[in-house]
């Protein structure tokens, strides 16, 4: 498929979002000129400058940020002061792209990232396209999301849930496009054999992953005396909580937090693990998971996993063919769940099998990367 040079704008890097690095430097490895801009993070970010601009294209920036900050200014003041504060790096993105001949800028989440891409584009008569993938869309005001989309010439979402989010807040339909994100199944080679009595999980610490369930869950599986360790690998803003209740469960020696990890240390803990938990759960104002991709990784490598239909898991997961999903906030279910993994070698390896044939037959990264690109083409040519 004939390639042509796209921008893409991040807020900034994240050690969650290793499926947004991948279909990146995929694209890069099948001839995609892609430049990538931040808005935080050194080295690389966008400056705050309005002088390389020059003042022809300051004035179409501020005429088209006008309009947006007087919708913005009595419905989302919030929205309206970060876009005000960010218009300096909309004009440093604006200079970058005239020199190096982007045909499609792009956003990765519809947040702050698509509101200035909008803007950018809008300025350089450029189309721009929007990956969203969940707390961009799920935790979000419908109007918002329409005001933030409605001028994308195209959006890609990971998940059916995200794509029917954006749908029923007024974007048509034949403009939202699922594309789920892929693995390079060739680096996740199949291998159900698990000694041990491990479980692990890896993810944000953070309300929605349901990870004091997990906790609950563990307290139940050692009043049975079932045997088992439980390692959580990830930061965020409940971690201090997390071992806290880790500590007045009685957990001190049973679980692990152990931070970040690199991806081929959280490789090394599936291939160990005789199972991976993840009871998401949905929060008060709409925030849920997507298809977590450490399930995925899990369900490439032959672990069995956990889960919830509290987000999209169950667009992937039967429950007892190819995973087990239990309902959120449950812990003696998932104790239920995990207990029956760790004593039912059989039973889980014929979930392990299931489950790696739907990860070849629908997230396969080479096979996804060509709907990406298709995508890219249709959203250039609007």
């Amino acid at each position: 498929m004939p390639s042509f040079p796209i921008t893409c704008l991040l807020d900034q890097p994240a050690p969650s979002e290793t499926f947004i690095r991948r279909e990146l430097d995929l694209l890069r490895q099948r001839g995609w000129p892609l430049t990538v801009r931040l808005l935080k993070g050194q080295p690389g970010a966008l400056p705050f400058v309005w002088r390389t601009l020059p003042a022809a294209g300051r004035r179409v920036l501020l005429r088209a940020a006008g309009r947006r900050l007087r919708e913005e200014l009595p419905r989302a003041p919030v929205t309206a002061a970060r876009l005000l504060r960010r218009l300096p790096q909309v004009a440093a993105l604006l200079q970058a792209v005239q020199y190096d001949g982007t045909r499609l800028l792009h956003a990765q989440f519809a947040g702050i990232t698509a509101d200035l891409v909008g803007l950018a584009a809008q300025t350089a008569d450029l189309p721009w396209s929007c990956a969203v993938h969940a707390r961009d869309v799920f935790a979000v005001s419908p109007p918002l999301l329409y005001r933030r989309l409605r001028s994308a010439a195209a959006v890609t979402a990971c998940s059916q849930q995200a794509a029917n989010t954006v749908i029923a807040c007024g974007i048509p339909s034949a403009n939202v496009h699922v594309i789920h994100h892929g693995l390079p199944l060739a680096h996740f080679p199949f291998d159900p054999a698990r000694e041990g009595h491990a479980l692990f999980t890896a993810c944000r610490l953070e309300e929605k992953k349901g990870l004091d369930t997990l906790l609950h869950a563990c307290a139940c599986l050692a009043r049975r005396d079932i045997q088992f360790t439980c390692v959580i690998a990830g930061s965020g803003p409940l971690e201090r909580d997390l071992r806290a209740l880790a500590q007045r469960l009685s957990l001190d020696t049973a679980v692990t937090f152990t931070g970040w990890l690199t991806q081929e240390e959280i490789r090394a803990h599936l291939l160990a693990a005789r199972a991976v938990a993840l009871p998401s759960r949905r929060t008060a104002d709409g925030d849920r998971d997507g298809i977590a991709n450490i399930l995925l990784e899990a369900m490439a490598l032959g672990t069995p996993v956990v889960t919830t239909e509290a987000g999209a898991a169950g667009e992937v997961i039967e429950d007892r063919v190819n995973g087990r999903l239990v309902p959120p906030d449950d812990p003696d279910a998932l104790a239920d769940a995990l207990e029956e993994l760790l004593r039912e070698e059989d039973a889980a390896r014929v979930l392990t099998q299931a489950a790696r044939t739907t990860i070849e037959s629908r997230f396969d990264a080479e096979k996804n990367i060509t709907a990406l690109e298709a995508f890219f083409a249709q959203a250039q040519r609007k």
